[in-house]
């Protein structure tokens, strides 16, 4: 038996997911962990792990200081993940 039509599983796992119209919530996890890479391992083990809905990204903070400094840096966080990923992603960032 003779195989005619060869893909990669690369380009099928992409078609599958094109086809289950789960790009978009792929792009979500991938926002998520963005954020600890813009922040720095530091930073990001005192967060917990956003949380992304419909564009909104929501980082639970417990040191007040530490908000503080995340909400003074939101659109230079949203631009950077934004940027990592290539498209947007993120439209907003609530620090809580």
């Amino acid at each position: 038996m003779e195989r005619k039509n060869i893909e990669s599983i690369g380009d099928v796992l992409r078609m599958a997911i094109e086809e289950s119209r789960m790009t978009g919530r792929l792009d979500e996890c991938r926002a998520c962990d963005t954020f600890a890479v813009v922040v720095g391992p530091d930073l990001a083990s005192q967060c917990a792990r956003p949380q992304i809905r419909k564009g909104v990204m929501t980082v639970k903070v417990q040191r007040a200081p530490l908000r503080q400094e995340l909400a003074m840096h939101r659109s230079s966080l949203m631009r950077a993940i934004n940027t990592t990923l290539g498209k947007t992603v993120v439209t907003e960032l609530r620090i809580i």
